[in-house]
């Protein structure tokens, strides 16, 4: 039962994230991506904060299960940063990488995290079925028909997204073993305080910050702040508590698909035959991957 419910709370995230696109859509069109990233992150450890103050029973409840997996309070804190160090460095390279490429190819390229991590996984203990195998082959080609358009050649940029892909990858793999052993709330809290401090002294040097520009786009900050990365990351920490991270990385990887559906209701935005098929063989790999194995349930 708690398996389902974290697997419900990342398609929750799923959701919440595919929106978010639209959102940071409008703010990007007025500040630099820096900037976004680094005020959404700020809303986002206020609300968290807020959340944990009015609610401390919530906090309590996100303690590790097991006090045996506790940490020490020091080591909370290096967990936290370390997350938040590779949350950044992800997003960073990949926004780099995107400038670098077409929309399309770098969409497909970033979502092939989900090919790293269960190979990532299998060096640190876990094992694959064939079904989950199978599932994340249809994945990778429904993937292919939503996002590239064009030719495919591998130029410098989609290198950059590829690199980004891995960190994210490396990301799930980190939350996977810090949620574990630290409270979600206080993990996602030093998480993104580390990712907004970093946003904004980059873009501090790289940007044009305008109180005018952010105050024309607040409300899709504040949506984007408070949904996407407030309730967003700390969700993904606490749905991964109970949920293997490759199964987690396929459910989070129809964020993409959740966008595509977004733009059409939202912004109307067109959605052709390739696109519809290539979301109907994502579906499919995604279900046939939650497939249990004869000999896993023989055992």
């Amino acid at each position: 039962m708690r398996k389902f419910i974290s697997e419900v709370l990342l398609i929750i995230v799923t959701i919440v994230w595919g929106l978010a696109f639209i959102w940071q859509n409008i703010a990007s069109k007025v500040l630099g991506p820096l900037t976004v990233v680094g005020i959404r992150s700020v809303i986002a450890v206020i609300f968290i904060i807020l959340s944990a103050v009015l609610m401390p029973a919530l906090y309590k409840s996100q303690d590790p299960k097991s006090l045996a997996m506790k940490v020490s309070k020091k080591k909370e804190w290096i967990l936290g940063i370390i997350c938040g160090i590779v949350l950044f460095v992800s997003m960073y390279i990949s926004q780099v990488g995107v400038g670098m490429t077409t929309a399309g190819k770098a969409g497909f390229i970033t979502v092939l995290y989900i090919c790293f991590v269960p190979f990532i996984g299998i060096f640190l203990g876990n094992k694959l079925n064939k079904f989950f195998i199978i599932g994340l082959v249809l994945a990778v080609i429904g993937f292919y028909f939503i996002s590239v358009k064009e030719e495919f050649s591998l130029e410098i940029g989609d290198i950059v997204v590829l690199i980004s892909a891995l960190l994210f990858g490396i990301h799930i793999i980190v939350i996977d073993y810090s949620a574990a052993r630290v409270n979600s709330m206080f993990l996602s809290i030093v998480q993104l305080v580390v990712v907004s401090i970093l946003s904004l002294v980059f873009a501090v040097f790289t940007e044009k910050i305008i109180l005018a520009d952010i105050l024309s786009v607040i409300w899709p900050l504040l949506a984007v702040g408070v949904l996407s990365s407030g309730v967003g990351y700390t969700l993904q920490i606490i749905g991964q508590k109970n949920v293997p991270p490759h199964t987690a990385s396929l459910i989070l990887s129809l964020e993409s698909i959740v966008a595509v559906i977004g733009g059409v209701l939202i912004l109307n935005e067109h959605v052709g035959i390739r696109e519809g098929l290539g979301m109907l063989i994502v579906f499919a790999g995604i279900i046939i991957s939650q497939v249990p194995d004869k000999k896993q349930i023989e055992k």
